[in-house]
Formats: C-alpha cells, structure tokens, sequence
C-alpha cells in the first residue's frame, strides 16, 4: 500500500504543475485509500521556545527556494558556523531529494513542513492527517527517516494538527518566538532589528528561504549579534535538547498551594512590610519583569555584590519566558507571586483576583520546576481589607509590601533621583522595592546604592529570612 501511494504521488508529481493549490487538489484525489486513524483525543504538545537557560537559539527555515538561492543560504550559514532546522513540505522533498540532502549534508536537520504547505487552518482533521501521513511516507523514502516535528507553512499550530500529530507519533508541533514576517521584504537590518528586539535563550526564530532575498543578507548580521551576546543559532533539536522543565505541572509538589477558595470572609491574612529591628539590615526586592538582556545585568550587579534578593514576578511574562524565573533561582534569589496580569487588585472580583493568583503560581511552579515562595506582592502595593483576605484565602502565607519605593520604574527618573529616594528613607528593618524593567536607570542606580548602604554599615537579607524569624517569634 506504501508503495502504491509513493508511486501515486511521484506521478502526480510527473503531470502537474508546481502551483501548490494545483498540487493539494490534485494529491487530495489520489489520498482515499489511506487508513486515517480515528483520534483519541490526545493533542500532541505546541513548542514555541525551549526552557533552556543555555545561551542558544533555535534558527528555524520555512520552505525550499531553487537551487542557486539554498546554496548562497547554505554557504552563508557555513561561514557563520550556524547550522538551522529547515521545515519542507513534503511535495518539495519528492521534487527535489537531491537539494535536500545537501541541506543534512551542510549539517542541518530537516522536518515535516507538511505536504503542500497548505492553509492548515481550513483543513479538518483528516486532511490534516493527511497532510502529516504522505509528508512522512516521502521522508521516510527519500531521506529514509521520519520527521519528528512539524509546522504549518504561517508557523501557526491548529487543534486539528495537534490531533494528527499525536495520533501520528509526532513529538510536536512547532510555532515560533520570533518571527520577523520576512514576507513583508525588508530588508536585512529590519530583519535584525526585529529579531534582536526578542532576542533570549531558548527563542525560536522563524525566517522563509523562498520570499525575501535579504534573509540571506541577514544571516552575516545576526551571526554579529549573537557573537556579541555570546548567543549560538543552532538547530531546533539542540535547542529542545537543554530543555531544563523535565516535569509537567501537576507532577511539581506544591504546584496545588494556591488554590480558588470562596469562603474568604474569615481569613486571616499576614500582611509583612517592615522587620523591627534596630540592626542594620535592609531586604532589597525587585517587581515585574523584563527582556534577558536586563535580566542578567540585575542578576550580574547583585553576584558582584554577593546579595540575595527576593524577586516578585509577574505571571504573564514568565509563562512566556520561564528560564528567566529559573535562572534568578539558581542564582540563589528567591521568587514570588507578583500576580499575572498586574492589575490594581482592589478592582477586580474575588473570583478575578483568585483566578489570578493560581495562573501566576502555576506559572512560576512550572518555570522553577518547583513551588516559589507563598509570597504575593500586589501591583503598585495597592490592597485593602477586602482583597487581603481573598488573596490569603488561595492559601498564600504572606502579603509581603515594603516601605521604601524607589520610583525607578518612572522613565523620567534619572539615577541620582532613585538614589535620593532610597537614602533619604533608609533605616534598619526597611523593605526597598526596586524593578526588573527596560528603559530604565535601575543598573545604573543599584551599584551606588548598594556601596553606599555597605559603607553605613547595612547588610543585605532575604525577605523569607525576616518573615520566617517574625512567624516564630509570634509563635514563641
């Protein structure tokens, strides 16, 4: 029957022209025969980046140009020493083996750009199955091996496609992090500029081979940068290969900490925004979230300082970046809840504000590999009596505010204003929050903060070390 079908299609291939509308017609009319697996309802898993806290990224090609176009590409990657994972429908594959094997010669990797590149998205499952099934059947016979990935020719994932793939032993199906929409014809710099604009390790970049000439001029550009960020482009299975989140959520111990709770009236929240004491000790916190880029230089200043912090995240930003939460972890800080959507808390219904609170916990279990700090620091520091309990209710220990704001998320702050605000409120037990966010003077301003507050004679502590002795000291 495989036979049958390969022979099918190689006909095909003799008679009609390369339109790929003319193709998908005309494959679809040679296609009944194949046995369709009924799906189970299993959805195979969408990757659009690699948890990976190793400085590489995933350099992804979509389609088969001519000949000339993939060697000056190939030759281009080559100089570079990049080597990328090309996605190639099947019906390119059948045409032209002899081009594709030179593309796994140059040391790339080839996967399942599906059979015809069609629009995934108006097919139903069994066309979609279809579609997945012959691309392999072709793999299978002229590069002898079946693909592990797929991707539909705009990068988008449809349920459909998840079915197939699952029920097809795909591992997954693959979308993107960056995609610079090279369609659009711009020119080598713009394509650079978009791309380094989301630049992070484990990012999957989606360029076509087939549309714009100038993503061949954009390869020398980016080997640029990623030299200067000390980045790799490798393929997608290198990339997939350091992924760190070995465990699914639900297999996390703690990841069910925080749960919705209606029966929130008798709560009794512990709200913690000072230590009181007349030693010399600050706790230095940071909120919110930013690109890697300035990610590393707050995590560099404080490892040239030797201070632990305690990092409140927002949830949203780490569900799309989670190797940054891991990697403030391992540099041995601490992380908590600084809800999902950072929206002013007492404006939100309990079942709002509850639902909010487990999405971020959930995101940060998963992204940590492990439960954070019961900690929850709400957006602004704004909460009342109301939404305290609703918060302590999902079974968060400790509200945790602070009495020192640096202002330094405000862009028309400059340096020296954020460490005005910060020395002239300093004093033993004080709770400083300052931000992980771009475009601002945070790096500039810390180092001076924090030789400063050293030469008063300050040391730095861990917001957990300070709420842990206050719980037994109430306890005692």
């Amino acid at each position: 029957m495989r036979n049958l079908l390969l022979c099918s299609i190689l006909l095909v291939l003799f008679l009609v022209a390369c339109q790929s509308s003319e193709r998908k017609e005309t494959i679809r009319a040679v296609t009944p025969s194949i046995e369709v697996k009924e799906s189970d309802g299993t959805l195979s898993d969408v990757i659009r980046l690699s948890n990976t806290l190793q400085p590489k990224l995933g350099l992804t090609f979509n389609g088969l140009a001519d000949e000339d176009t993939m060697i000056k590409l190939l030759d281009e990657l080559a100089t570079h020493q990049m080597t990328a994972t090309f996605f190639i429908e099947g019906m390119r594959v059948a045409q032209e083996p002899e081009l594709v094997q030179k593309i796994l010669a140059y040391g790339h990797e080839v996967q399942n750009g599906t059979l015809t590149f069609a629009d995934m998205s108006e097919l139903n499952y069994e066309q979609t199955y279809k579609e997945f099934f012959l691309a392999n059947q072709i793999f299978e016979k002229h590069l002898g091996y079946t693909p592990q990935y797929v991707r539909s020719r705009s990068g988008d994932a449809t349920e459909n496609m998840r079915l197939a793939a699952a029920m097809l032993g795909l591992k997954a199906v693959v979308e993107y992090s960056i995609n610079p929409q090279d369609r659009n014809m711009q020119s080598a710099e713009e394509i650079v500029t978009y791309i380094e604009r989301f630049w992070s390790s484990g990012a999957i970049i989606h360029l076509n081979t087939y549309i714009n000439p100038a993503v061949i001029e954009a390869i020398s550009l980016l080997a640029g940068k990623a030299n200067e960020k000390s980045y790799t482009l490798t393929t997608l299975s290198e990339v997939l290969e350091n992924q760190y989140t070995v465990s699914k959520l639900e297999e996390i111990e703690g990841y069910d900490a925080i749960q919705m709770n209606a029966n929130y009236e008798d709560a009794e929240p512990h709200i913690y925004y000072r230590k009181n004491t007349t030693k010399k000790e600050v706790a230095l916190t940071f909120d919110d979230w930013a690109s890697e880029e300035r990610t590393k230089e707050i995590l560099d200043v404080l490892r040239q300082y030797d201070i632990k912090s305690t990092f409140f995240l927002i949830g949203s930003g780490v569900e799309k970046d989670p190797h940054l939460a891991k990697m403030i972890l391992d540099e041995g800080h601490e992380v908590a809840s600084h809800s999902y959507y950072h929206r002013n808390i007492t404006e939100m219904t309990p079942e709002e504000l509850q639902g909010d609170i487990v999405k971020t916990h959930h995101a940060l279990t998963y992204a940590l590999q492990e439960s954070p700090l019961l900690y929850f620091r709400p957006a602004q520091g704004v909460i009342d009596e109301k939404s305290a309990k609703v918060v302590a209710a999902t079974g968060m220990k400790t509200i945790a505010l602070y009495d020192i704001a640096s202002f330094d998320w405000n862009t028309d702050y400059a340096l020296q204003d954020i460490y005005n605000r910060i020395m002239e409120r300093v004093a033993p037990g004080k709770i400083i929050v300052m931000h992980v966010l771009d475009g601002t003077e945070t790096v500039e301003a810390l180092p001076l903060i924090i030789e400063q507050l050293q030469q008063q004679g300050y040391t730095f502590e861990k917001l957990s070390t300070w709420i842990e002795q206050h719980s037994e000291e109430s306890v005692d």
